[in-house]
């Protein structure tokens, strides 16, 4: 009990910047049920400006790992990478797992913190069966391809449960370094490649390691355990933060405006408001793919984004009080999400190119979702306890 009450004030910080796709959402859904509230947001210029020196915890989710290390630059991996060597644990799922992976002769400059062969790396890489849009990503004289997606089995040795895949690697590690491996395919698990050369490639391999490196930690998962409709992933990654000593001090307070009563009832309102409209809009729009970087992001993903704002202000809407950071701007992120949204729409009918403003629209998005959730977790640090309790004074 001990272990996991100081698990609770872990200070954890999750990158959103460059790169990161949206499922950094569930990271945060998922450490909100286990009640971790010292929750924290980060983008490329937070890494350069020394953030790291102020987290237990550094989580690299899903996304494009080539625009995350351009938006981080040399200077920016090598903090990363400092980071972990002093210390810190670095948790990296897909796109965060083949950042720090050395997986070939010839690698990108990225973290390259530990060589482990992948399975899914090949310079002539297995036919697509489907999704050939995004069954391939190219690096350096190969390819990494894509075997399946969706929910499949992994095995910790004595137990086997579920967990979704979304383009994370098998890896080749010794057993020193093994956590979980791939087990066997579902029902629900989607076949980009004949179902025999998926087997090969992906059974019997790694799906989650654990690498010390320096005084810290890797780990570092092809699925995504964080995905908050597998309970028995959320709790395998509840297991591995119980593990981490929290010994940092949290990153300085941001400066907020408290919002309250009528003010913050019309605040709350007006974004609402423009997310509505901008589900709207989304939901018109009908098989929309935008490569940006080496992503390609599909028109369901923002309706995914949209939708989780307007949960999220719905919860909001319970508070009578609430510390926001900069509410002027996020009031503009929420209108200009809303226009980018509109202007996609009528450039889409026309059959007109629109990835720029998808780019905009998704910087937006993310934009408010942080903004939203930064004052969300502010909340709850200052007025609840860790238990759940209700602990505000105020009227």
């Amino acid at each position: 009990m001990e272990r996991i009450t100081m698990a609770k004030s872990l200070k954890i910080g999750i990158f959103i910047g460059k790169g990161a796709s949206y499922s950094w959402i569930w990271f945060v859904k998922t450490f909100d049920a286990l009640d971790f509230n010292d929750i924290f947001f980060l983008d490329e210029n937070d890494v350069l400006h020394g953030q790291l020196d102020h987290f237990d915890c550094f989580i690299l989710p899903g996304g494009d790992p080539f625009q995350v290390a351009e938006g981080l630059g040399e200077q920016g991996l090598s903090l990363v990478r400092s980071f972990v060597e002093r210390g810190g644990t670095y948790i990296g799922v897909c796109a965060g797992t083949y950042l720090a992976l050395r997986f070939c002769e010839d690698p990108m400059p990225w973290l390259n913190l530990v060589d482990v062969p992948i399975r899914n790396y090949a310079r002539t890489p297995p036919e697509a069966v489907r999704m050939q849009y995004k069954y391939l990503v190219p690096y350096r004289d190969g390819f990494v391809f894509h075997p399946v997606r969706g929910s499949l089995e992994v095995t910790t040795g004595d137990e086997v449960f579920k967990a979704p895949l979304y383009g994370g690697p098998p890896m080749v590690a010794p057993p020193e370094m093994r956590l979980l491996d791939y087990s066997g395919f579902d029902a629900k698990t989607l076949y980009l490649i004949d179902e025999h050369e998926a087997q090969r490639t992906m059974l019997g391999h790694a799906a989650g390691i654990r690498v010390p490196v320096g005084g810290g930690n890797l780990y570092l998962f092809g699925p995504h355990f964080e995905h908050p409709h597998y309970p028995r992933a959320n709790q395998f990654l509840h297991e591995i933060l119980c593990t981490i000593s929290p010994l940092a001090d949290g990153p300085p307070a941001l400066p907020v405006t408290l919002l309250q009563g009528p003010e913050l009832r019309r605040w709350v309102t007006s974004l609402r408001r423009d997310v509505s409209s901008s589900r709207v809009l989304a939901n018109g729009l009908t098989d929309l793919r935008w490569k940006i970087g080496e992503k390609v992001w599909e028109d369901e993903k923002i309706l995914y984004f949209v939708n989780e704002l307007l949960k999220l202000l719905k919860d909001l809407t319970r508070y009578d009080v609430l510390p926001v950071c900069d509410p002027a701007s996020l009031r503009r992120e929420a209108q200009n999400m809303r226009m980018h949204l509109a202007e996609i729409r009528v450039l889409s009918k026309d059959g007109m190119e629109t990835t720029r403003q998808a780019s905009a629209l998704i910087d937006s998005t993310k934009k408010l979702s942080k903004g939203l959730y930064e004052s969300y977790f502010m909340f709850k640090r200052q007025h609840w306890w860790s238990n759940g309790e209700n602990n505000r004074t105020h009227s």
